[in-house]
């Protein structure tokens, strides 16, 4: 629809003409590809030269094997002059597009929930739109992946490259349990919508591990848990189970989490159920991995907005009011059936 600006299905071909307006590029910065971009004029703006092997071998996993090809939205790393590579947190030209009335931003990776590989490109996605749709149809929106969880609230919201980021869940900023860093630093910038879904929280073990089966969160105790780098963990404190109770590993996949488990490096991983199940099915473990059925967390999935951009109360009123017509509708458990279906090329998330 003509009210959404959608970075994963407009393709830039790499015979095409760069517009005049693109933003300019620098080496050894991250940039987000504009509509009519190719990689050859890219590494003109660059570099000074039209060797674009450079940035494509960079971000070929971003990019693809056809380098004639890239997809407006796409995030690029592009190389320093000495051959390193800039931070992924080096946002200088992730503006929005001018059109783009409200702009979000949300990573790969995250099934069924958020990944460009799943049809309307996950569920929350789709949910996020879907809901702007119903209450503001005439306010033209962006949803851009950029595949670095902790930079959106750290640097894109703060910047205001953005105007929201989803899927995250609030912490519990009135609980009188201790706070992490990056939770305070939550609590004290950033404003929630009302819960677009609900995840169950859970744990996962070897099966022969003993943790399978334990009744009490205390029995985690002493152990190593993985949780992948930019999931809250407020659950997790609030049972008990953050240092130095246990050991916290958090890495940035969840596949290596798994990984990790089934290398005897890990005790637990501590992640969404449905997620779990998926990279479960991905890594062949359905027969090496239990989850942990008596023991689990329910959160909320919530659009996160910068307490201080003067456009998050218009937003967050715009996105509760799209989500409560979906709700009286009907159209949100319809919404939410047929991306429960869904079933990702894996291949596409690793």
């Amino acid at each position: 629809m003509k009210s959404f600006v959608s970075a994963a299905l407009i393709l830039a071909s790499a015979v095409a003409l760069a517009p005049a307006g693109a933003n300019a590029q620098e080496a050894c910065t991250v940039y987000r590809v504009q509509q009519g971009d190719t990689l050859r004029e890219i590494a003109e703006r660059a570099y000074g030269q039209d060797d674009y092997r450079l940035i494509w071998r960079a971000n070929e996993a971003e990019i693809g094997r056809n380098p004639n090809i890239i997809t407006v939205g796409s995030v690029l790393r592009l190389p320093c002059l000495d051959g390193s590579m800039p931070e992924e947190t080096t946002t200088a030209n992730l503006v929005p597009a001018e059109d783009a009335r409200f702009s979000f931003v949300t990573a790969n990776g995250y099934l069924p929930y958020t990944d460009e590989s799943l049809d309307q490109r996950g569920l929350i996605t789709n949910l996020v739109q879907t809901a702007m749709l119903r209450a503001a149809p005439q306010a033209p929106i962006e949803v851009v992946f950029v595949n670095d969880w902790s930079a959106h609230l750290e640097v894109l919201l703060p910047r205001q490259s953005f105007d929201a980021s989803f899927p995250w869940t609030r912490p519990g900023c009135e609980t009188q349990g201790k706070l992490t860093t990056v939770e305070l630093y939550a609590c004290q910038n950033f404003i929630y919508s009302d819960p677009f879904y609900e995840i169950v929280d859970g744990f996962f073990s070897r099966n022969g591990s003993g943790f399978e089966n334990v009744i009490a969160f205390e029995a985690f105790q002493g152990t190593t848990i993985c949780r992948p780098e930019g999931y809250p963990t407020s659950h997790l404190e609030e049972n008990g189970l953050m240092p130095p109770a246990v050991t916290l590993v958090q890495p940035t996949r969840a596949h290596d989490c798994f990984q990790l488990l089934m290398a005897g490096q890990v005790d637990l991983v501590a992640l969404d159920t449905r997620t779990g199940e998926y990279v479960m099915r991905d890594l062949n473990l359905a027969f090496e991995v239990s989850e942990n059925p008596h023991l689990y967390s329910i959160q909320p999935l919530q659009v996160a907005l910068l307490d201080a951009n003067p456009k998050s109360a218009e937003l967050i009123e715009t996105l509760n009011t799209g989500l409560r017509r979906m709700l009286e509708s009907g159209e949100w458990a319809s919404i939410v059936s047929e991306g429960l279906r869904q079933q990702p090329a894996m291949s596409l998330v690793n």
